[in-house]
């Protein structure tokens, strides 16, 4: 016997409606299993998908758990502006939403159809030293590599700022040499590739999934470590346009703020595109 789930399909950090970063919101995982959860994401195979639940939390408006087709996260940018999207179109929440998830509770805010999320403050590990090694895993020449980090605004990832933005889009990673070179503390292997210029960052992602690499279209967390990282480097206040995934023809642009005070924003526009049912 199978149970129909309803889900929705929206596209975040959009200018165009096919632009952006395609989101599956589920509008009910209550019942679900984790293998079942997971088993759903790699079937819908977006870089994630969400399951909404009933808060957990006093002040909360809905649970939110998140899954890439592998693993699940405990914060991601996109699903989180994604799903406060989908909270108010279903009812149970306004323009602005608390969303409870593994890495905590984010508030989230809207004006019409652009979301804004609130990160958290950010914690960062020692500066990366083998930065040659770096350049190697993203196809750049050793001294097109500036600095890299590990850093934590609700998901650690390492950040790579590269000297121009045609050594952002001049990356061309290899998946063995990123997965040596460029894990986490929690052993994923993922790489954020920036440089700004003029107002505009111009960013890149890249991560292993079964021993290739693939891009993400539009990373919110990891839009939230990159104000994190020039927080903790007394660049702010300042607001920034950042561009990604002109490379995969999926252009996203995402809006990064750190005020005076070193809170952390990070704004896109959700286009809800439809919904359909999943016999679970």
């Amino acid at each position: 016997m199978t149970t129909p789930r309803a889900y929705h399909l929206v596209n975040v950090f959009a200018e165009t409606r096919f632009g952006g970063n395609p989101l599956a919101v589920f509008e009910d995982g209550s019942g679900l299993t984790d293998a079942e959860m997971q088993a759903i994401a790699a079937q819908m195979n977006l870089s994630e998908t969400v399951f909404l639940f009933p808060p957990r939390l006093p002040g909360c408006d809905a649970h939110v758990r998140i899954f890439t087709p592998g693993y699940e996260l405990p914060f991601a940018g996109h699903p989180t502006l994604g799903s406060a999207a989908m909270v108010r179109r279903l009812g149970r929440g306004g323009d602005h939403v608390q969303l409870g998830m593994a890495a905590g509770v984010f508030p989230v805010r809207a004006e019409g159809e652009r979301w804004q999320l609130a990160a958290k403050s950010p914690v960062a590990q020692s500066w990366v030293t083998h930065t040659h090694h770096l350049a190697g895993a993203l196809g750049l020449s050793p001294n097109e590599v500036r600095a890299a980090r590990l850093i934590d605004c609700g998901t650690e990832q390492l950040l790579v700022e590269v000297c121009c933005r045609e050594a952002v889009l001049n990356c061309r990673p290899d998946a063995r040499l990123l997965e040596a070179y460029c894990r986490n503390r929690q052993g994923v292997a993922m790489a954020y590739v920036w440089h700004i210029e003029q107002g505009v960052a111009t960013v890149r992602l890249f991560f292993t999934h079964h021993g290739q690499v693939v891009e993400d279209p539009g990373t919110g967390s990891a839009c939230a470590n990159l104000g994190g990282w020039l927080q903790l480097a007394g660049k702010h206040p300042l607001t920034l346009r950042v561009e990604q995934g002109h490379a995969l023809k999926r252009p996203n642009v995402l809006h990064l703020a750190v005020d005076a005070a070193g809170e952390i924003t990070v704004a896109g526009e959700v286009i809800w595109l439809g919904q359909g049912v999943l016999h679970v």
